[in-house]
């Protein structure tokens, strides 16, 4: 009696594996979670200061541009404008240098101040940016997330 081609075909024991490996995939899950633990920090933008929170702040996307004057005072007592960490009178002749040609709708100072600075250091950095000719002053804060 003459075996068929078949049935040689199926006493064979395949190497196919059903199962779908996910070694791949958790190296590539893991790779990502380090990149995305290295570049957050570097997205985030400013001083990091811990705000007021407030129920009813107005919305200022200009406070986002590259272009906005960002005056930022931390818990420790530092001065930052844009970023770069000052002195108070490094801070009134910066903003003198910057808005001595600016015309007074473009004179416009964003001051964030952690929750915990003492009020009168806020008072007297609004003053100070006032003296250097500054027309408006916009104090930021979190918004309040109304509870559901």
């Amino acid at each position: 009696m003459a075996v068929s081609d078949t049935g040689r075909r199926q006493g064979k024991i395949s190497n196919v594996q059903s199962d779908i490996n996910v070694t791949p995939m958790a190296d590539i899950m893991l790779v990502l979670l380090i990149i995305f633990m290295i570049t957050t920090p570097l997205l985030q933008t400013g001083v990091s200061v811990n705000l007021p929170k407030a129920r009813n702040p107005l919305d200022k996307p200009e406070a986002d541009s590259e272009s906005a004057t960002i005056v930022a005072l931390t818990r420790e007592g530092r001065i930052y404008m844009n970023r770069v960490q000052i002195t108070r009178a490094e801070l009134e002749q910066q903003l003198r240098d910057r808005f001595v040609d600016a015309a007074p709708s473009d004179k416009l100072v964003f001051i964030k101040a952690d929750n915990a600075v003492n009020y009168g250091h806020v008072v007297e950095i609004v003053d100070l940016v006032r003296d250097s000719g500054v027309e408006a002053i916009a104090l930021l804060t979190d918004k309040i997330e109304a509870k559901q």
